[in-house]
């Protein structure tokens, strides 16, 4: 509704005109930053209300190409565009106006944050190898443990019966030994 009131108008003011022109520069295809920002331009391009707010709902806002983000700039530093300042004019025009701040804000923050994401997706594929390795030599020392004991008691058994057959021989031995006196 607003969007069609807003189409309605026969020559807007500046502050209006600005809005839909930022709109243009940021929905501009592949970056190209259209010539013409004109009234007559923005009419066209919301000429199709729902498709036009389609446009807006489905925009790319992760992938703003930079010679877009240089032509928006002027209108940014406007002290005329803010939505509250534009709302007194239009409705629809200070939604659209509030649509192109927070778009390029997301955009800012978003460039500052994905690397950050992908920095940590990649720590945590890291860490989930590191703790991999980790798992798989805990494993291998718990065997090697296993295998550890395992040797020890056939040590010690071995140590055990050893000294028993070193007495048994000794003991023999003193037999031995006293029967040859006899």
């Amino acid at each position: 509704n607003n969007l069609t009131e807003l189409k309605s108008f026969g020559s807007p003011v500046v502050a209006v005109t600005n809005v839909t022109a930022a709109v243009m520069v940021l929905m501009a295809p592949g970056g190209r930053v259209p010539k013409d920002r004109s009234w007559k331009a923005a009419k066209v391009m919301m000429a199709k209300v729902d498709a036009f707010l389609d446009s807006l709902v489905t925009f790319n806002k992760e992938k703003i190409p930079e010679a877009c983000l240089k032509a928006i700039q002027p209108y940014l530093k406007d002290p005329e565009f803010q939505p509250d300042l534009v709302a007194s004019k239009s409705l629809a025009a200070a939604g659209l106006c509030s649509w192109v701040l927070n778009i390029v804000r997301f955009y800012e923050v978003y460039c500052e944050v994905e690397p950050k994401r992908q920095a940590l997706s990649k720590a945590n594929a890291e860490l989930a190898t590191a703790q991999g390795k980790l798992g798989a030599i805990k494993s291998k020392i718990h065997l090697l443990n296993e295998n550890l004991s395992t040797l020890t008691a056939k040590f010690e058994k071995a140590t055990a019966e050893k000294l028993k057959c070193q007495q048994e021989a000794e003991s023999t031995a003193r037999t031995i030994s006293l029967a040859n006196r006899l």
